[in-house]
């Protein structure tokens, strides 16, 4: 049976969803897009979906996403808006495969090209984008963000709202706390308590090139 649902953010992320949904759709259609729920938004609809306001939802027995990056910004929607009034599922690429002895919650956003390892197990309303890897054993609470091409390691355990910047990598063993933010490029080799923000300020040099004519 399809599944109608709406997507909470007609934003970058939101489309990047619609995208997703539209390759798992490819073989098989799973999902009917009915419309983006985003207040900032003055369009009236993006690629002919939509785009209603939270106080205008249909009244309707249907899923919902939320696409929001910022992790507390994600909680605070799905909290208010989502989840009392909706049902939820996990979007999942179908080139990323999840092991049977791995475990996701629910509310979750997995794009293509991820790898998950053995006995991973994911909390609910996460996103994990492209080209990333988990390593075996990790744990994770709700909220996570991972940015593309990021490497978690074996047996790491992550608190609830993280966001890693695109690139980063974590050590095996590691301990993130709740609340951190990771920067762009960075190398975390080392626990990490609650409400840490790590910035990767390498050095970069910009000169003018001189061309001869």
């Amino acid at each position: 049976m399809v599944k109608k649902i709406l997507i909470f953010s007609a934003g970058a992320s939101g489309i990047e969803i619609l995208e997703l949904i539209n390759q798992i759709n490819k073989n098989k259609k799973e999902y009917d897009v009915i419309g983006f729920v985003d207040d900032e938004k003055i369009k009236k609809n993006i690629y002919g979906i939509k785009v209603f306001n939270s106080k205008k939802i249909p009244k309707k027995k249907i899923y919902a996403i939320c696409g929001i990056m910022d992790p507390h910004l994600r909680e605070k929607i799905i909290n208010k808006e989502i989840k009392k009034r909706f049902k939820m599922v996990n979007l999942i690429h179908p080139n990323t495969k999840i092991p049977k002895s791995s475990k996701l919650g629910e509310g979750n956003v997995i794009f293509d090209n991820v790898h998950i390892s053995y006995k991973v197990n994911l909390g609910n309303h996460c996103i994990i984008s492209n080209f990333s890897d988990i390593g075996h054993n990790l744990q994770s609470k709700d909220f996570l963000t991972i940015m593309p091409g990021t490497i978690l390691g074996g047996n790491c355990k992550i608190g609830k709202k993280v966001l890693f910047g695109a690139g980063t990598i974590v050590s095996q063993n590691v301990i993130i706390g709740n609340n951190c933010k990771i920067g762009t490029s960075s190398l975390i080799s080392k626990n990490l308590s609650n409400n840490v923000s790590v910035v990767n300020h390498k050095r970069q040099i910009y000169s003018k090139i001189n061309i001869k004519k």
